[in-house]
């Protein structure tokens, strides 16, 4: 662990300046079908893994 900055209280360390923060992000369609695409990828790499072991097992 690191030492704190001197003259920096760790409360102002750990809170983000209000002026600075933007606004909360919305999930927007294009986000919720990009996950939904990488997420469906994944499934088929998984699901042909196991029938791969599963077949070479026989």
């Amino acid at each position: 662990m690191t030492d704190p900055v001197p003259n920096e209280t760790p409360a102002a360390a750990e809170t983000p300046d209000t002026a600075e923060s933007p606004k909360k992000s919305t999930i927007t369609p294009m986000r919720i079908a990009l996950w939904v695409l990488v997420a469906g990828a994944g499934l088929f790499m998984v699901l042909t893994g196991l029938v791969g072991v599963l077949v070479k097992a026989q």
